[in-house]
């Protein structure tokens, strides 16, 4: 997830582990990928979703950043 190409949007840390969410421009929109750190273990990515509109991601990154927070998730 390295690659210049992914822009991190969002990094939560709640004890051990770490996710960092970064949004991948493709043609038609772009790609939400989840990337989780966790001391020891090799780091996990996973495609969350495809968006084709700018406000439907605002408004998704937003529901999850509530959500995570309400779960104990701290921003970076």
């Amino acid at each position: 997830m390295s690659d210049a190409a992914f822009h991190e949007v969002l990094r939560v840390t709640r004890g051990l582990e770490t996710r960092i969410y970064n949004l991948l421009p493709v043609p038609g929109g772009a790609e939400l990928w989840r990337v989780t750190e966790t001391a020891g273990e090799p780091s996990r990515a996973v495609k969350e979703t495809h968006f084709t509109d700018a406000e439907a991601a605002a408004e998704f990154l937003e529901e999850v950043r509530r959500t995570l927070t309400a779960g104990g998730w701290q921003e970076e």
